[in-house]
């Protein structure tokens, strides 16, 4: 590369640049950087590490919502994946067309500019590479992860999602309330109408949290498995609230299953 930039720079390259150095020195130094830490692309070829994905991205209260999670953010990189596979096999294929032209043009200049072309299709798929591999690690960690999960919720499906939801966002909401009221000493409104939207009466979730709270300031625990003790409890005791709310809805609190994949 370096030598069809300079065979491209047509004299230039002796120019004098920074630090008493021709430009071609400073060039092939530049090179030499840019070799010397590009094993880091390799290391950070993707926006998210395995520890973000699962303690930031898929850190959802309950499980149900954690896999699906896991299952939105496998379709969003499936699609990355896909796009970066085609672009390198695009850019690949263009160099080779590029090439080709070379080999049958006469004119000099014409020649260097499809080499030119050529050796920037050909740096295009190389970073498009970075990607697909970047996007490979990110597949397979939501497939551990998914696995993993699966082993916890037992037969995934449609149906057993449905009848998972309403604990699922009781936990979600209540969670979000601790937070609330630990920060503020309220349930934010936000909150309290995702509590209401689930039957809940945010009076009766307040003191709950309250008096966790309290529970946990004196256990002295330095983690958080008393929330999800907490939110356990809570969704196991308050469930049956969100018949009265479907009732005033005027609807089926029940999930109509004729409506559900199986997958089979």
């Amino acid at each position: 590369m370096t030598d069809l930039i300079l065979k491209s720079f047509n004299g230039v390259a002796q120019h004098k640049s920074y630090g008493g150095k021709t430009l071609q020195q400073n060039l092939e130094n530049a090179e030499k950087a840019i070799a010397k830490v590009q094993y880091t692309e390799r290391i950070w070829d993707r926006s998210r590490s395995q520890w973000m994905l699962k303690f930031l991205t898929c850190s959802n209260a309950d499980g149900w919502l954690r896999i699906r999670q896991i299952s939105a953010e496998m379709n969003r990189k499936r699609m990355a994946l896909k796009e970066a596979k085609f672009g390198y096999m695009k850019k690949l294929t263009e160099a080779k067309i590029k090439r080709d032209e070379m080999l049958e043009e006469e004119n000099e200049n014409k020649k260097l500019l499809l080499e030119i072309e050529a050796a920037e299709f050909e740096s295009q798929a190389a970073e498009s590479l970075v990607k697909v591999e970047g996007a490979l690690k990110e597949v397979e960690t939501l497939g551990q992860l998914h696995d993993e999960l699966k082993e916890r919720l037992g037969d995934v499906t449609e149906e057993e999602f449905e009848k998972a939801q309403t604990k699922a966002h009781i936990k979600r909401a209540v969670m979000q309330s601790v937070r609330d009221v630990k920060s503020s000493g309220k349930i934010q409104n936000g909150n309290a109408e995702y509590l209401e939207q689930a039957g809940l009466s945010t009076s009766a979730i307040f003191k709950e949290i309250l008096a966790f709270i309290e529970q946990e300031s004196r256990s002295g625990i330095g983690n958080t498995s008393m929330l999800h003790q907490f939110l356990d409890a809570v969704a196991e005791k308050y469930e049956g609230a969100v018949i009265q709310q479907a009732e005033w809805l005027g609807f089926d609190p029940n999930a109509n299953m004729n409506l559900t994949y199986d997958g089979k």
